[in-house]
């Protein structure tokens, strides 16, 4: 008999633990995404990636990456290099139950407003065309999260790094020009889950030889500064509410960035963007009610067979 009541107990408390893995009929939800386009880097090397004549001991990589990763599922992460000419494109990073959108589709495609779309994370970034002549480059991280059997988290992410050395051999103007836009979004379905979406785009030349970083004009706005953020592509939509959705988006805007560089000096430029969402739901208030009447049932019983 004792044995049954624990049996019951047990079950009870296994039952509610199940509905709370039930309960959250809308997931939190969150969207980022980064679009390049006419990119261009110019004053290093000519469109076919030749280094002109003011250049010298010219090194240069493109890395792109994406990851993601869901609960009680398998994480994803894939990488593809490339240089100034070349473009990249790695293979999409997917984690969760599947049914996702093939590769290379940034927009919105895992909205909790549809049911029949799949809960998971996904992560997929793609450079074409040269760098040094007029690249297009686009970045999303998305992610819908319906576990709520305990508190649970999942993320994913897509980055895009160029990294150049050399020297320069006389004094020169390196020049970045592109237009981008961006968009994010986060929404919960239970107060007290979190959804954020966030976008990152820098640039930096560093003087080497100097041992300080450069002064880089904004040819557009006409201030000046060693470290290149626009805001509009540095932004974090984030959400811990029932119905206070975030949202962000931008057009595609026009920036133009010059820096004057000193004859017989090494630099190194970084130019870095990338996107990430961060997930995370605990167990709704009834679910969690219901197990710890089980619990406590389960010790009443215990008592019971103590007495």
């Amino acid at each position: 008999m004792v044995r049954k009541y624990l049996a019951t107990a047990a079950t009870v408390a296994l039952l509610a633990a199940g509905g709370a893995g039930t309960a959250h009929a809308v997931p939190a939800y969150a969207y980022a995404n980064l679009n390049f386009t006419n990119f261009i880097l110019s004053g290093i090397v000519d469109a076919n990636g030749v280094p002109l004549p003011s250049v010298t001991n010219l090194t240069s990589s493109v890395t792109v990456t994406d990851g993601s990763n869901y609960p009680f599922s398998a994480a994803g992460g894939n990488s593809a290099a490339g240089n100034l000419v070349t473009g990249a494109d790695p293979l999409q990073a997917t984690s969760g139950p599947g049914g996702f959108p093939a590769q290379n589709v940034f927009t919105q495609q895992l909205l909790p407003s549809n049911i029949l779309s799949p809960s998971g994370t996904r992560g997929d970034a793609l450079i074409t065309g040269a760098i040094a002549g007029g690249a297009t480059s686009s970045l999303v991280s998305e992610g819908k999260l319906s576990v709520s059997l305990a508190s649970a988290g999942s993320s994913s992410g897509s980055s895009t790094t160029l990294n150049a050395t050399f020297t320069a051999a006389s004094a020169l103007i390196v020049r970045l020009t592109f237009n981008a836009s961006s968009n994010l979004a986060s929404s919960v379905g239970t107060t007290g889950d979190s959804a954020n979406g966030q976008t990152s785009a820098t640039y930096r030349i560093f003087d080497v030889t100097a041992n300080a970083p450069v002064s880089i004009t904004d040819l557009i706005n006409g201030s000046s500064s060693t470290t290149v953020a626009p805001f509009a592509l540095n932004q974090n939509v984030a959400t811990t509410v029932n119905g206070v959705n975030q949202n962000f988006t931008s057009a595609s805007t026009a920036y133009d960035y010059s820096a004057t560089l000193i004859s017989g000096h090494n630099y190194q430029i970084t130019l870095a963007d990338s996107t990430t969402v961060i997930l995370s739901t605990v167990p709704e208030p009834v679910s969690l009610a219901l197990l710890g009447s089980g619990l406590v049932g389960l010790g009443i019983m215990r008592r019971r067979r103590k007495v």
